[in-house]
């Protein structure tokens, strides 16, 4: 599938969106698809193409409520054609592993902005 023909996917909302997009670039080269900037040219929403979903990523309006408040989201499940290289580049770029959990264990990882990530065929020794 396609970077111009992606899934439907999450729409995710974080704390700076221009950031956000730079780690979904950088960790899952992730296709823009659309772009909404205010007058001051921050990025106020955005649609990237990221291994082949349709994500929609945008900025809170006020201030976010506490983490405590907050559900954990459920992890996005990404497939990538080499499990080990995408799990390097999410930590060099500030992602955090969690612990194996499941059976099989799988690999997730929280990106800078805190959206869980699970990465299929990433062996679980890699936590």
């Amino acid at each position: 599938m396609g970077a111009q023909d992606p899934r439907p996917g999450q729409h995710l909302t974080v704390g700076d969106t221009a950031e956000a997009i730079a780690f979904y670039t950088d960790v899952f080269a992730a296709v823009p698809l659309a772009r909404e900037c205010l007058l001051d040219g921050r990025v106020l929403r955005a649609e990237l193409a990221v291994a082949g979903h349709h994500l929609t990523v945008s900025e809170w309006h006020e201030a976010p409520p506490p983490a405590a408040t907050l559900p954990d989201p459920a992890a996005l499940a990404v497939v990538p054609a080499d499990p080990h290289l995408l799990l390097q580049r999410a930590l060099a770029a500030g992602a955090v592993l969690e612990p194996a959990a499941g059976d099989p264990p799988r690999v997730v990882f929280r990106d800078p902005a805190g959206q869980r990530w699970e990465v299929v065929g990433a062996p679980a020794t890699a936590q």
